[in-house]
């Protein structure tokens, strides 16, 4: 299903480490489109930058390009009414994935005839699509673990804006990679829609299958793709030669990653994991924290960043690289829609070393000597907050 690094079909990639310019090349984008532009995010914000995008969304569509705009029914719950109005007035397509399609007064009328459904439904709810891609006229895509929010802006927040990484793609020898982000958006779209009343039932929706092809591009949109992601992972994991370095905003990883992440370690490769110490997600860290000790008894080393929101996730495996929004945690494994990109050229492996290094300037290393002054009761919390780890 997909391809090995010596199969990758060159292409021009410019790693992205800032939100500003995230930003300023996402619009510039946006302005040089000619055809069509579709954005999927799991957060869009009517903050400044959510604003600024959508001007110019509306730019475009004035001048005749197709625009379309995917947003998550949980990501951007806050905004999804505004969003939906200010999109309608501007003439750009808006749609939701798994909006909650119900009202506040739904929880007054339930009945024992609406309960299975209300069970299904919260099995249903849970999966989010957690993809950040936007793509222009079948030759460009930008993508990576950027919202659209002003939260990775230094511009507007300062030394406090959240650290991401992401990248912008083009000069394509063959389209086929961006063929199969477009079909994935499409699949997507056609299952989502707005919401302003609706019941349970319009949640069964089955979308056209497609068959992936090589690509640098890497989805899971099905179960298989899921099946092979973790199986592929495992195996470079369990094979890396000098080198396991992880850049992950939320981990709670399967078990056999866990376990691979410990051999390799106790062979005396390199093992390195830069996770966040601030966080918008409480709960998902101290229940990551709840597997520093294995690790470090492992000869795992764990970094915590500092100062900021850590957002980013890569991966580097010796001289191969993921750079998308693919948690290590039971989310991205078994229920979120993500992508992710895959970097062999040794160019761009050095730009994400030196950006590691550059991270763990700014980062703590955790001990087993600080462990053993963390309280009983938070490491119950830990312990407790780790046993749901399936859902969070």
């Amino acid at each position: 299903m997909m391809s090995s690094s010596s199969e990758l079909i060159p292409t021009d990639i410019s790693l992205i480490f800032s939100g500003d310019e995230y930003f300023v090349h996402l619009i510039e984008q946006i302005n040089n489109a000619h055809s069509n532009i579709f954005i999927e995010s799991y957060i869009f914000n009517l903050d400044p930058i959510g604003l600024k995008i959508l001007n110019s969304l509306e730019s475009a569509r004035r001048r005749g390009v197709h625009v379309r705009l995917l947003v998550d029914g949980i990501g951007s719950y806050n905004w999804l009414h505004r969003l939906h109005a200010e999109c309608a007035s501007r003439n750009i397509s808006f749609r939701i994935y798994h909006p909650l399609p119900f009202g506040i007064d739904f929880w007054y009328h339930i009945s024992w005839n609406r309960l299975n459904r209300l069970l299904w439904f919260f099995r249903r709810i849970n999966k989010r699509n957690h993809r950040k891609i936007a793509l222009f006229d079948e030759q460009v895509v930008m993508m990576g673990s950027f919202n659209i929010s002003q939260v990775h802006s230094e511009t507007y927040l300062g030394n406090k804006a959240w650290r991401d990484s992401g990248l912008i793609a083009k000069n394509f020898s063959t389209n086929s990679d961006l063929k199969i982000l477009q079909k994935a958006f499409n699949e997507t779209w056609t299952t989502s829609r707005y919401f302003r009343r609706t019941n349970l039932r319009s949640f069964i929706r089955f979308g056209r299958a497609f068959k992936i092809v090589r690509s640098r591009f890497r989805l899971n949109s099905r179960t298989y793709w899921r099946f092979h992601l973790l199986r592929e992972l495992n195996a470079k994991l369990i094979h890396a030669q000098t080198r396991i370095w992880i850049t992950n905003a939320y981990f709670l990883p399967r078990k056999s990653i866990l376990r691979n992440l410990r051999k390799v370690a106790a062979k005396g490769i390199s093992v390195q994991l830069l996770l966040p110490e601030v966080t918008d997600v409480w709960f998902v860290r101290e229940a990551s924290r709840s597997l520093y000790e294995r690790l470090l008894e492992s000869g795992v080393r764990i970094f915590e960043y500092q100062n900021r929101v850590l957002h980013a996730k890569t991966l580097i495996v010796d001289d191969w690289a993921t750079v998308g929004s693919h948690n290590l945690n039971h989310r991205s494994f078994n229920h979120d829609l993500e992508a992710e990109a895959v970097i062999t050229e040794p160019s761009l492996i050095n730009i994400l070393t030196e950006q590691w290094k550059k991270d763990i300037k700014n980062s703590r290393e955790i001990t087993l000597e600080e462990l053993g002054h963390i309280t009983f009761p938070r490491k119950i919390l830990a312990r407790i907050l780790y046993w749901f780890r399936f859902w969070i």
